[in-house]
């Protein structure tokens, strides 16, 4: 699997790629893994508010702030920063069939110097 990060690189097209993606999640149903609902109790979120906030959520693409492809290309899953409030937002992690992987919260104004760049695809 290839992992992309806007910080470190966004291939050409990948842009079009993403925006097509969130379309079609935006077609389908939310799911949940048992795993994503059981993080939500260690990160100190209300399951239920959260829940009900993405129920009725579109998404954007412009949200992407990472993604993941197999070796041809394909998106199979994308990170998405959603404003929650003044001062969280929601990160949701999210595979191509709308199955919430993951879901936590984030400082607004977190700038994230602690990415690890090596994780990612370069140019």
């Amino acid at each position: 699997m290839k992992r992309y990060h806007e910080k470190v690189y966004f291939p050409i097209g990948s842009k079009e790629k993403l925006k097509a993606f969130t379309g079609s999640l935006n077609n389908k149903k939310w799911k949940y893994t048992k795993h994503s609902l059981d993080n939500l109790k260690y990160r100190y979120i209300n399951i239920e508010v959260i829940l009900a906030f993405i129920f009725n959520l579109k998404l954007d693409s412009d949200n992407i702030f990472e993604f993941y492809t197999n070796n041809t290309g394909d998106i199979l899953k994308a990170c998405y920063r959603l404003q929650y409030d003044e001062n969280m937002d929601i990160i949701l992690v999210i595979s191509d069939i709308k199955n919430i992987v993951t879901i936590y919260s984030n400082i607004r104004g977190d700038n994230h110097i602690t990415l690890d760049k090596n994780l990612y695809v370069k140019q």
